[in-house]
C-alpha cells in the first residue's frame, strides 16, 4: 500500500534531545553523576502517572523534587530543579526541513508523543510555528494512552483517516518503533536524520 502519512515522536526526533533537555550538560555543570536527572524525573517520580493524566503537574514536580532531595540533598535538589526547568530545548533543524519536504509532496504528518498533559498548549506557547507542520498532534497525557499501547497509534491514525499499512512511525525508543510495526505500520528506530531519510527512501518515500 502507498504511504500516505508519516508520524514522528517528539523528544529525541523533532527535539534534539530525548525530552528536549541536554541532561549530560546539566549534570556536568552541577557536578552530578550521569543519569541523575533522568532517574529523578522519570524513574523515581510520578511521571508514569502524569503522562497518562493520573496526577497533577504539581504532584509530578513535587515527586521530582523529593527524588532529587533523596539523591543529592535539598540545596542541590533546588539547583537541579532550576537547571532543567530553565534549560533550552533545541529543535532538530534537519528533521524540520524533512517534514516540510514531506508536506510539500502531499504526505500527511503527525506527532505521537509520550508527554505530559496540555501538549498542544505547550506547543502554542513555546513553538507555535510547529503546529501548522503537523496535521495531528497526539500527546499521551491528553488521550490517557501511552506508547507502546496500541491505542495511541490507532487514535492518531483515526484522526488522519489512514490505515496502518499506509503509515510510517519513527521513535528514538526502539520498543516504540517495534510496537508500531506490530500494528502493521512501517516502524523505524530513529538513529538520526540521515538514517531516517534512508529508511523512508527504502519504502518509496522520496525525501
Amino acid at each position: 500500500m502507498t504511504i500516505k502519512a508519516v508520524f514522528f515522536d517528539f523528544g529525541g526526533v523533532i527535539l534534539e534531545h530525548a525530552d528536549g533537555i541536554d541532561h549530560k550538560a546539566i549534570e556536568a555543570r552541577l557536578g552530578l553523576e550521569e543519569r541523575t536527572l533522568f532517574h529523578c524525573m522519570y524513574m523515581e517520580s510520578r511521571y508514569r502517572d502524569f503522562q497518562v493524566g493520573g496526577c497533577t503537574e504539581e504532584e509530578w514536580l513535587e515527586s521530582i523534587r523529593a527524588a532529587a532531595v533523596a539523591r543529592i540533598g535539598p540545596e542541590r535538589a533546588e539547583e537541579l530543579m532550576e537547571a532543567w526547568q530553565s534549560a533550552e530545548r533545541p529543535l532538530n533543524k534537519e528533521m524540520l526541513a524533512l517534514i516540510e519536504r514531506l508536506r510539500a509532496a502531499d504526505y500527511k504528518t503527525g506527532i505521537i508523543s509520550n508527554t505530559t498533559p496540555k501538549f498542544e498548549e505547550r506547543l502554542q506557547e513555546a513553538a507555535p510555528h510547529l503546529i501548522p507542520m503537523f496535521d495531528v498532534r497526539v500527546g499521551s497525557g491528553d488521550v490517557k494512552l501511552a506508547k507502546p499501547d496500541p491505542g495511541i497509534f490507532h487514535h492518531a491514525m483515526r484522526e488522519l483517516g489512514v490505515e496502518p499499512e499506509a503509515s510510517v512511525f519513527t521513535d528514538d525508543v526502539r520498543a516504540y518503533a517495534e510496537a508500531a510495526t506490530a500494528l502493521g505500520m512501517r516502524g523505524f528506530h530513529f538513529q538520526g536524520y540521515e538514517r531516517f531519510a534512508e529508511d523512508l527512501r527504502s519504502i518509496g518515500v522520496d525525501v
